[in-house]
């Protein structure tokens, strides 16, 4: 076949050329040995080109699952990056959390520190004054008292603090800013000031080792020194000394340590 399209001689003319019967004979097993070689050849071509037939679409299907392969496995890697990123958000809240955590609480302790360094102040100075007061005594109205405004019990004695370790030593009491708080029976003021983490503070000295002590207030109504009747109006409920919402922090104390005020006020 190359040779008619080529134009080269063909493999009669090319045997008709020789002479000798012998060189005849060889040419022709050659070029009968060259042209199986040469279907073999195109045989085999033939053969790749229907193997590559066949396969060609199994590859196509195998490139197009590499290919969803490779897109589930960019959105798996943008999905583990997208966590890591929250993770590390999360994290770094966690950690502010637990540092804000920590740092309140050390507020809340030294607050305390400070009030009960007043009230150890206090008590020296009222020890060296004894109070004598006339009427009922204050222990006498145990679980007689009315409470010092109206509202309702955030927190109870002894409870835990929210955010700390630290026990609340009275109770909170939630009301409407404004609100009236009267005092819970006849005393002196010995303290009626602002104070660090304690707002617009008031104490009164009941005689006998007790004390009320009333915090977080708007207004103060009654000085150091001044003298009150039970029920009178000393201050108004307010959110002073770094509260959120209006509240009364409410305190009964004997001898200095701190008692639950619902053994002592009524409702």
């Amino acid at each position: 076949m190359a040779a008619y399209k080529t134009g080269s001689p063909s493999q009669l003319q090319l045997l008709l050329s020789q002479n000798s019967p012998a060189t005849v004979s060889r040419m022709a097993y050659y070029n009968a040995r060259l042209l199986d070689d040469r279907q073999q050849k195109i045989a085999r071509y033939q053969s790749t080109l229907d193997e590559l037939a066949n396969i060609a679409p199994a590859i196509e299907r195998q490139t197009e699952r590499l290919a969803h392969t490779q897109s589930q496995l960019t959105s798996r890697h943008q999905q583990l990056q997208a966590r890591n990123v929250e993770r590390t958000r999360t994290l770094a809240k966690l950690n502010a959390a637990i540092a804000s955590k920590d740092a309140k609480l050390q507020k809340s302790e030294a607050d305390r520190a400070h009030l009960e360094k007043i009230m150890s102040e206090i008590a020296r100075q009222l020890s060296d004054t004894a109070l004598a007061l006339p009427g009922q005594a204050f222990k006498a109205r145990k679980g007689d008292m009315g409470w010092p405004t109206k509202g309702t019990l955030k927190a109870r004695f002894g409870s835990n603090r929210a955010g700390n370790s630290l026990r609340w030593q009275g109770v909170l009491i939630g009301a409407p800013e404004g609100r009236e708080v009267k005092a819970i029976h006849q005393g002196r003021v010995v303290f009626s000031e602002y104070m660090r983490g304690q707002g617009m503070l008031i104490i009164i000295d009941h005689g006998d080792n007790y004390l009320s002590l009333y915090a977080h207030n708007q207004v103060l109504y009654k000085e150091t020194g001044d003298w009150v009747a039970s029920g009178d109006v000393i201050a108004r409920v307010g959110a002073s000394g770094g509260q959120q919402d209006p509240n009364l922090y409410f305190e009964i104390r004997h001898a200095g340590k701190p008692v639950d005020p619902a053994h002592w006020c009524r409702g």
